[in-house]
């Protein structure tokens, strides 16, 4: 996989006002971006993308659960296309460039390669997957999880928000669902390029990482179920006090995280409390573990400590628990041809580097199951991500676009 004469060059200036006009459609007022999937703000965004790929000599289709891809034609039409996306949507109130980066740098290596006429043998395309925060409609990576078989696409469009809304339905209003099958052709390679949302990069300097692999991680929905009670006549020691057990949990499941330095992470990020009131002893909240390890078998470690926590917690504070593990999730090694070609491509750039592991879930951890995969991380200020803090650096954006079209380059010519 040799790279011929560089003739398309990134423009960090264009790609710099594209996240800016994407950033539009949901926009915050604290620079943060809202824009959960399926919304007409999602709408809007695919709309801007979709109208700029097409000017740069891209066809455009969209399969049944919403995936928009965006085809550059290739000089040998029987190729294997190379594949570039990530998403659109958002967490609630979160940042502006956790997967919309990925996007955009895509958009800007197919606008560079027609602005340049490079030809290549593969064709080159985009993707905009469906729904990969979950935040409206669970589980997250949805789109890239029914292309890869592991979710059917009746499944994804029958999934229901809040508000009783089918995906199928929202993505009728935004006017994406699209009638060609999923998983109609085979691809060449898939390369995301993302943040880092982490402070490793930016802390020791390097301008791109090159990542091999993505974490295991379980999700485990508890329930913890108590007596209600009025606060004021309820003696303190005859209390089952859900809120007071969950507490406890929440402080036990840190301590399963500490006890692994550097690469375990446990995290509680969600607890209600329902019906809840400030003269009323809680009955019942709910509450979502979230575990993380790059070795399965360390993970599964974590998730028995968590469970004999809840055991305990339960017992001393004389509640009962439900549990249920909603997400389980391998290690997911990307190919190593492919990591060595994002390599090799920064190498040729001069950029900084170094290979990482992913600690988040991205579109890639799927799609790696079907199709040769290789991402690109760049730096975040201070490696915050999901919150309207969320930053990217100019230069830092068009690094690595910069890889990703060397990389692209390299694998479809």
């Amino acid at each position: 996989m040799t790279s011929p004469s560089l003739d398309a060059r990134i423009d960090p200036d264009r790609l710099w006002r594209s996240l800016a006009a994407v950033s539009a459609f949901g926009g915050t007022d604290d620079g943060g971006l809202h824009r959960l999937a399926a919304t007409a703000d999602d709408g809007r965004a695919r709309d801007l993308v979709v109208a700029a790929a097409r000017s740069a000599g891209c066809a455009v289709r969209v399969d049944r659960v919403g995936n928009v891809f965006c085809r550059r034609p290739g000089t040998d039409p029987e190729a294997a296309a190379v594949l570039m996306g990530s998403h659109l949507d958002s967490q609630p109130r979160a940042g502006r460039y956790d997967g919309v980066y990925g996007v955009m740098a895509g958009l800007e290596v197919l606008t560079a390669l027609g602005a340049a006429g490079e030809p290549t043998r593969r064709p080159v395309e985009l993707a905009i997957w469906t729904n990969e925060e979950g935040a409206r409609f669970p589980p997250a990576m949805m789109g890239s999880a029914v292309f890869a078989g592991r979710l059917s696409p009746e499944e994804a469009l029958a999934t229901r928000d809040a508000e009783g809304i089918a995906l199928g339905e929202a993505l009728s209003r935004i006017g994406y669902a699209g009638a060609h099958d999923v998983l109609t052709q085979e691809f060449a390679a898939y390369l995301e390029a993302h943040i880092e949302q982490g402070p490793i990069l930016e802390a020791a300097g390097l301008r791109i990482g090159v990542v091999t692999g993505a974490q295991a991680q379980y999700w485990l929905d508890v329930q913890l179920h108590g007596v209600r009670g009025h606060a004021g006549t309820f003696p303190m020691e005859s209390r089952a006090d859900a809120l007071v057990a969950a507490a406890e949990l929440v402080l036990a499941v840190r301590r399963v995280g500490l006890a692994r330095p550097e690469v375990g992470r446990a995290t509680v990020g969600r607890l209600e409390v329902p019906d809840s009131a400030p003269n009323v002893v809680p009955s019942l909240v709910r509450l979502t573990v979230e575990l993380r390890h790059p070795q399965a078998e360390e993970l599964a470690a974590m998730l028995a400590e968590v469970r004999s926590e809840l055991e305990r917690v339960c017992e001393t504070y004389g509640v009962s628990a439900t549990s249920d593990l909603t997400l389980q999730a391998a290690p997911t090694p990307f190919d190593a041809e492919v990591v060595a070609v994002v390599e090799a491509a920064a190498q040729t750039l001069g950029l900084s580097r170094q290979r990482m592991i992913s600690g988040a879930g991205h579109d890639a951890v799927p799609l790696a199951s079907v199709i040769p995969t290789g991402m690109i991380f760049v730096p975040c200020v201070a490696g915050v991500s999901h919150s309207p803090r969320e930053r990217l650096d100019p230069q830092a954006a068009a690094d690595g676009a910069a890889v990703l079209l060397e990389s692209v380059r390299r694998l479809a010519h």
